[in-house]
């Protein structure tokens, strides 16, 4: 049982993303009320340079924000993976493309992760080790990323006697 087509990440990796960029806003929201908080407890000398860098942590959380979600739907589009009974190929990218290709034979582990923010929607992150490092593919439903790696493991296994 080969899968030789390329695949999608879930669609639902999309909403993943955007909790992820809201959260980093979150957080640069955080930052900025703390230097707001300490502005207005600083001496006058530098208040306004407190405030001016609050302001700079605003905007770069802000300017983060949009770019984050304007990209949600342009990493989906262009993020894939293929495998055969040789390698895995995992592509990424149109702009600034990577492609990352990973023999069959090499592979040393296959191991599922899954977050709670993950298992909120039902997915998992799929990574593949060798000797080299690891890569991984994350954001596939549980199922599918259940078989890929008992496929994975299984073809692994079957290159290993072939050597």
């Amino acid at each position: 049982m080969l899968m030789n087509d390329t695949k999608k990440l879930s669609v639902d990796i999309k909403k993943i993303w955007r909790l992820k960029a809201l959260l980093e806003f979150i957080f640069f929201m955080i930052a900025t009320a703390g230097l707001l908080w300490w502005h207005r407890l600083a001496p006058e000398k530098l208040q306004s340079w407190i405030l001016s860098v609050a302001l700079i942590v605003l905007f770069l959380g802000l300017a983060g924000l949009i770019f984050e979600l304007v990209l949600v739907e342009y990493r989906w589009n262009f993020w894939t993976y293929f495998n055969d009974d040789r390698q895995v190929e995992l592509h990424r990218g149109f702009f600034f493309r990577k492609q990352v290709v990973i023999p069959i034979a090499r592979v040393q582990n296959v191991t599922l992760k899954q977050g709670p923010i993950l298992r909120w929607k039902n997915l998992q992150k799929v990574v593949i080790e060798t000797a080299a490092g690891s890569s991984e593919i994350s954001g596939l439903k549980k199922p599918e990323a259940d078989q890929l790696k008992e496929l994975i493991m299984e073809l692994a296994r079957e290159a290993k006697n072939d050597i």
